[in-house]
């Protein structure tokens, strides 16, 4: 954004230097001044704080501090768990972290929320804590900003510039927003300040709505998609034996991806549908997405087939969002939301019916009070000091446990980056394999060898008659000329072979790949097949049957085993 108030018509009214009078004003900006302008004057002096606080919440939260979060929120928490609700209703900024974070990073953001609404309130904590974090996660920012006792905004816009020239929001927010906790005071021309965030808060909302608006189906379109599975699916659809049908086998070969996939992470291989709120089943589940895929494009024709897989990933969409929704909707509840009137009323559960009976409260040990210990009324175990000893073992346990926990799920990250490192080094290991072969196979074509007896030549052909050797691509002709001479060779016309098995390879002394008559689909198959199985390989580049005999001699080593 650039600073929008630089214009040589206002410099009386927001004090600017003559040198810094550049950029016009846009007409919103205008507006905004006016408004001002007959805010003060119908005596509305104390400006709306919502959009500063809104773009201060946005990016108060800086790389450093997500690291070291959990730290702060457990700080936090300790001091102020009693306050969360008092906390959550004192302020909202028209819009809810879920939508735009990850779960994850909503919840820090949640409580950041949480900790600047306690400030605002007074808290001396939550004061403290903001203060302390501004300081220690935007250094550069409050050593400019403590110099201050009254500020302007051409000194916000100063404060707030990019290398671009524009002006952040949320430094001019987290700016207006720190005055107050480090008593700076703010110039009356701020109040425009205030009033430009919240223009832009709106934008930044509606804007953020549209990106999420809910896009419904056209009017039958489901029902018609109902039909249409229904017909595919045939009479079986509803029987328990639906999954075994023939018709569905890539909705099966789909569910059963996920499952490995989830085994793999370390979940159970049901663990979508537990995610997944809305189990409405394979027909309904299909039909869906069938109106979905039309939704996209209506003239389009699909397959059965290609309904099924993209079914399971309108699964796998569904079970994200209902974990994110069922998990966010407990974390509001835990940091001080409260439930609909709808689910209170229905609720068979009423505190008010709790009846706590008084007890005089007994001393023990360390923390005061006995956990996860049922009392026994029958012999010496009763007594309190087993109680304790039980209490404190089960507590040591339970530590154990968690700690197990944290090392298994250390493991299981190591030896999948384990697992990853060895398959990027038997890669790596097999394009040098790769590289080394065609280094020797360009030093072949340019060495001027000197030509060869006859009887030299015999003998050399002798040699390598009886070796397992594997020739790949080639034309035809060459072949058969090859074949002529050593018929104990095995020969393989790309053509003649839609997949390759790399079985028929095992047990060969060398594959040769004659690339000039092969293409490179071709090649990556029989190379991968190779490579897999260890054989040594390499490449011919000539149509002479002296330069191939002997090159083969040589890659052989014959004759220098037989010395």
């Amino acid at each position: 954004m650039k600073a929008p108030y630089l214009n040589p018509n206002f410099e009386d009214e927001l004090d600017i230097p003559e040198s810094e009078n550049v950029f016009c004003p846009s007409k919103d900006v205008l507006a905004l001044m006016m408004q001002d302008i007959m805010n003060k004057e119908h005596g509305k002096v104390a400006p709306d704080t919502v959009g500063a606080d809104y773009f201060f919440l946005e990016e108060f939260i800086t790389s450093e501090m997500d690291s070291d979060f959990a730290v702060i929120e457990q700080d936090f928490l300790q001091h102020c768990s009693g306050k969360l609700h008092e906390f959550n209703d004192a302020g909202w900024y028209g819009e809810d972290e879920r939508w735009n974070s990850a779960p994850g990073f909503a919840i820090k953001q949640r409580l950041v929320r949480l900790m600047y609404n306690g400030a605002k309130l007074g808290d001396s904590y939550c004061v403290e804590l903001i203060k302390y974090l501004y300081k220690l996660y935007h250094r550069k920012e409050y050593n400019q900003l403590k110099r201050f006792q009254r500020i302007s905004p051409i000194e916000i816009f100063s404060l707030t510039e990019d290398e671009q020239g524009g002006v952040s929001y949320g430094g001019m927010g987290r700016i207006l927003g720190m005055c107050r906790f480090m008593n700076i005071e703010l110039d009356e021309k701020c109040s425009v300040l205030f009033l430009l965030l919240e223009k832009e808060r709106k934008e930044w909302i509606q804007e953020n709505e549209d990106n999420r608006e809910y896009i419904g189906f056209e009017e039958k379109l489901f029902e018609e998609c109902v039909r249409q599975v229904d017909t595919w699916m045939g009479p079986k659809k509803d029987a328990d034996d639906w999954r075994f049908q023939k018709e569905n086998q890539d909705f099966l070969d789909g569910e059963s991806f996920v499952e490995v996939s989830l085994r793999h992470m370390n979940y159970p291989d049901d663990y979508m549908y537990m995610c997944s709120t809305w189990n409405m089943g394979p027909r309904l589940q299909m039909a869906r997405t069938l109106a979905i895929l039309k939704t996209m494009d209506s003239e389009r024709k699909y397959t059965y087939e290609e309904v099924q897989r993209y079914t399971i990933l309108y699964g796998a969409v569904l079970a994200l969002v209902s974990a994110s929704d069922s998990y966010e909707k407990q974390i509001d509840y835990l940091l001080g939301d409260k439930p609909d009137d709808s689910e209170l009323e229905d609720a068979a559960f009423k505190p008010e019916n709790i009846a706590v009976r008084k007890r005089t409260p007994q001393k023990t040990e360390e923390s005061g009070r006995i956990m996860n210990v049922a009392p026994v009324s029958m012999g010496t175990a009763a007594e309190e000091d087993y109680l304790r000893e039980i209490a404190v073992l089960r507590g040591k346990i339970n530590e154990q446990e968690q700690k197990i926990n944290i090392l298994r799920d250390q493991f299981r990250q190591v030896k999948i980056a384990q697992e990853e490192n060895e398959r990027a080094l038997s890669e790596y290991r097999a394009e040098r394999e790769e590289l080394i072969a065609l280094r020797e196979y360009v030093y072949n074509l340019e060495l001027d060898e000197s030509p060869l007896t006859e009887e030299t030549l015999v003998d050399m052909e002798k040699a390598i008659a009886n070796k397992n050797i594997v020739i790949i691509g080639g034309h035809v002709n060459w072949i058969n000329k090859l074949k002529e001479r050593f018929p104990n060779w095995m020969f393989i016309l790309p053509d003649s072979y839609k997949t390759v098995d790399g079985k028929m390879l095992e047990g060969k002394d060398k594959v040769y790949f004659f690339t000039d008559y092969l293409s490179h689909v071709t090649y990556g198959k029989f190379i991968a097949a190779v490579r897999e199985r260890h054989i040594p390989f390499g490449y011919l580049g000539s149509l002479n049957m002296e330069k191939i005999i002997r090159q083969i001699y040589e890659d052989m080593d014959i004759g220098e085993k037989a010395k």
